[in-house]
């Protein structure tokens, strides 16, 4: 079989100036820009419409279904991929996924006063914004704290609407609500924190999914009529002139034609004029003329036109689970003085021994500060592919780091490494908690999060050091080991010498709450405060953690539950991407179907580590159909070896993930 060695090799998930920035380089996107290339990448879905609960129909009215029936629904938006919609109900918002199902609560309006109205997806599905109390705020899509946008100055702004792929938000200023002023159409640019007003004649705006043009509703002559505007305010582009009623315009996912709610007479089949039609109709706008298509047999109102956009679903795998760590290792990072699109530009590495599970969990994130592979070996000698990946991706003189004492990772393996022209630096205590206390000095002296999981099993410390890890190498977060419901002296000196009014602490697991409650620390206060993530299974306290540490996350990575090895390369290849989550073999875990669903209008990508006897095929599917709109809605790209096959097509590669703890859900008070 013959592989592609250019653009193919890239990473399913990685874009590269995102990456640059996630890894501390200084390189950023340029102002405006986004993950996505002009346009989005999306083809018309069904139409979202509100009658007597949210229904989808499709372009011609027909084929009506409900995705949710609750008579309070209300302005429904779709999250990039068509996967979600999120809507407003009674003081709430909550997003449900496209296929129905028990909608998620994503912000509460009624417990902070702030009613929220016209939610809409933005950054990639990472987040949603919403208008409350006369001011725009934006959140996780997932859910979390609500934040405002930008300071209105004392303004009076409504109606939000965003274009899927950036961070453009228009949106109108005054209005009848805003004390009877005259509305303007307003452009916001949060990757520059500039605002242009587009009209000073208009409101009810609608982005177009390419984030050129404003569609909006101007009165004339006593009747609401459709005009369009350039993003750059050139363009105005009157559609329609009649004694109709135009409202709530929504673009198709081409950016080509408006669904729209319309009102007004109509001529009856004896000629006569009849009041009132009350319906959505479709208008094709051309560069020269607007064509509008029959009313829609089918009634409602607040139409949001649906794209569907396919996800990217990966699996990197060699010929055993040593042969897939350095195929994850090939699959992230460049081959020195190479720069391939979406690979990264290697560090330094870190060496664990493959046959010692107690010695790797804290391995990934050491790899995030410090920039590089996890990489396996044998404790007594580094193994020949272990030798030919450091030359591969390292420069003469960096850094690669041992974790373990001689015991672990022999003399020889050091001596190794120096022949090679590189750096060892030994990181080692006297057991696997006191070696977990070293790397964490190492990553940084003055953590800003502690995270505790127990060194007895893999399955919390590795999904911990994948979060530990995720802010790359401007990371100040660390991973430690608790001995079942006890913490070493190592491990507790150290914790001493840490203040959790200045440091979160984040026990992640049941046996890792209860060692750091049950343990007195005297140079801590009385009471404290502490952020605990448990759930009843290994799944499920990966995804509550994922839930708790990104804000929306584009990319996760999929490890077999059965496998600390597995777990350690996904972890480790993935990093600053996004979290990592476990799986059974043989079909997808309840509790990680149910992250995904939940958080599939921000997840575009999906990795799994491992060949078919780490995550099985018809597992793989069932992921991929969580992420998405539907089981046709997304692609495969297997990566033997970390490379693409040349009969595959390499999904377009996507941003870095955004960690933004959700502190405030999982607050804790202990006394000691």
């Amino acid at each position: 079989m013959s592989y592609l060695r250019s653009s193919a090799r890239r990473r399913l998930v990685a874009l590269c100036a995102a990456t640059a920035l996630a890894a501390g380089t200084g390189a950023a996107l340029a102002p405006g820009a986004s993950a996505a290339t002009a346009g989005w990448p999306a083809t018309d879905g069904g139409i979202a419409v509100v009658n007597d609960g949210i229904t989808l129909v499709d372009s011609t009215g027909a084929g009506g279904k409900y995705i949710y029936g609750g008579s309070d629904g209300e302005s429904p938006a779709w999250s990039p991929d068509g996967s979600r919609v999120v809507f407003e109900e009674a003081g709430y918002l909550r997003t449900v996924s496209v296929t129905g199902g028990t909608p998620t609560t994503v912000y509460d309006g009624v417990d902070n006063g702030r009613s929220p109205s016209h939610p809409t997806y933005w950054n990639a599905g990472a987040g949603i914004v919403f208008s409350a109390a006369k001011k725009l705020y934006s959140l996780p899509s997932d859910g979390g704290k609500a934040t405002a946008v930008f300071s209105t100055g004392g303004g009076c702004d409504t109606l939000p609407s965003a274009a899927a792929a950036g961070r453009l938000v228009a949106f109108q200023r005054g209005g009848s609500a805003c004390g009877g002023t005259t509305p303007t159409v307003v452009l916001h640019n949060a990757a520059t924190g500039t605002q242009k007003t587009l009209t000073t004649n208009g409101g009810a705006p609608a982005l177009s999914p390419d984030g050129t043009e404003v569609a909006f509703v101007r009165t004339v002559d006593g009747h609401a009529q459709l005009y369009t505007v350039n993003t750059d305010g050139t363009g105005l582009r009157r559609l329609t002139n009649d004694s109709g009623d135009y409202a709530s315009p929504s673009w198709a996912p081409a950016s080509d034609r408006l669904v729209v709610h319309y009102t007004g007479h109509y001529t009856g089949s004896d000629g006569t004029d009849h009041c009132c039609l009350d319906a959505l109709e479709v208008l094709t706008i051309t560069a020269d003329s607007v064509t509008a298509g029959s009313p829609f047999p089918y009634g409602g109102r607040s139409p949001a036109w649906q794209p569907l956009r396919k996800n990217a679903v990966g699996r990197v795998w060699g010929a055993d689970v040593y042969g897939t760590n350095i195929a994850a290792s090939r699959w992230t990072w460049n081959t020195v003085g190479k720069s391939e699109p979406g690979l990264m530009n290697a560090s330094s590495a870190v060496l664990v021994s493959k046959d010692s599970q107690a010695y790797a969990l804290t391995a990934p994130a050491l790899a995030g500060k410090k920039h590089g592979p996890v990489l396996m070996t044998s404790g007594s000698a580094l193994d020949p592919s272990a030798q030919s990946e450091l030359k591969r991706i390292l420069k003469p003189g960096a850094s690669v780091y041992l974790i373990g004492g001689t015991s672990i990772l022999s003399s020889s393996v050091a001596s190794k490494v120096s022949s090679l022209g590189f750096t060892p630096k030994r990181l080692a205590g006297t057991s696997r908690y006191s070696t977990s206390v070293a790397v964490a000095k190492s990553v940084t002296s003055s953590p800003d999060y502690v995270f505790i999981a127990t060194g007895t099993d893999y399955h919390s410390a590795l999904a911990a050091a994948s979060a530990a890890g995720a802010d790359g190498t401007s990371s100040k977060a660390v991973v430690v080991l608790n001995d079942g419901n006890s913490l070493t002296s190592s491990v507790k000196s150290y914790l001493n010498g840490l203040d959790p009014r200045d440091t979160y602490m984040i026990p992640v697991g049941a046996s890792a709450k209860y060692a750091l409650t049950h343990t007195s620390f005297s140079n801590w206060p009385s009471t404290y405060t502490y952020y605990p993530v448990t759930a009843s299974t290994h799944e499920g306290t990966a995804a509550a953690l994922a839930r708790f540490w990104w804000a929306g996350p584009a990319n996760v990575a999929l490890a077999s539950t059965d496998s600390w090895r597995g777990g350690t390369t996904a972890a480790s290849a993935m990093n600053v991407f996004g979290p990592l989550l476990w799986t059974s073999v043989d079909s997808l875990s309840a509790d990680t179907k149910s992250y995904l669903v939940k958080d599939a209008a921000s997840i575009n990508g999906l990795a799994a580590f491992g060949g078919t006897g780490s995550v099985a095929t018809a597992t793989l599917n069932s992921a991929g159909t969580a992420i998405s709109a539907s089981s046709s809605q997304w692609t495969y790209t297997p990566y033997y070896n970390g490379l693409a096959s040349a009969t595959s097509s390499p999904a377009t590669p996507q941003r870095a993930a955004t960690v933004a703890p959700g502190l405030g859900a999982l607050r804790t008070t202990a006394a000691q």
